[in-house]
């Protein structure tokens, strides 16, 4: 993945990220109710898998701000912003009851995001060792 470091010192958020580093390290988590109705029927309508468009859905929003696309190297002690998020996905094999990440390059179209997804799950089905 590439990203870019972001410098600390002129970060429009430096205050806030010196207080959740430094004086409490922390992590977040969050739990929300979505109505998703919309796009289960959309699904239907469109024969298309709803798991793959929820995803499509969320990796547009979080590509969609450089805010969503930070991290911290712990190791260096840098703030970084990744040029893009690609989304994992796993699939679940019932005869050996084992996962296997699926990743995918996110693009922007939909219909090139949803054909590659579609394919890296069909071969993470059939290209296991």
């Amino acid at each position: 993945m590439n990203y870019k470091v972001i410098d600390i010192e002129k970060y429009y958020r430096n205050g806030v990220f010196r207080h959740f580093t430094e004086d409490c390290k922390c992590s977040v988590s969050m739990t929300a109710r979505v109505n998703v109705t919309a796009l289960v029927e959309y699904s239907k309508r469109r024969g298309t898998k709803f798991y793959i468009n929820f995803l499509y859905i969320l990796s547009k929003v979080l590509n969609s701000r450089d805010d969503y696309k930070m991290g911290y190297l712990w190791e260096t002690n840098e703030l970084i912003c990744y040029d893009v998020i690609n989304p994992t996905q796993y699939v679940f094999h019932e005869d050996t009851e084992t996962c296997t990440p699926v990743y995918t390059s996110y693009s922007e179209d939909y219909n090139i995001f949803y054909k590659n997804a579609l394919d890296d799950v069909e071969r993470a089905k059939n290209d296991r060792e």
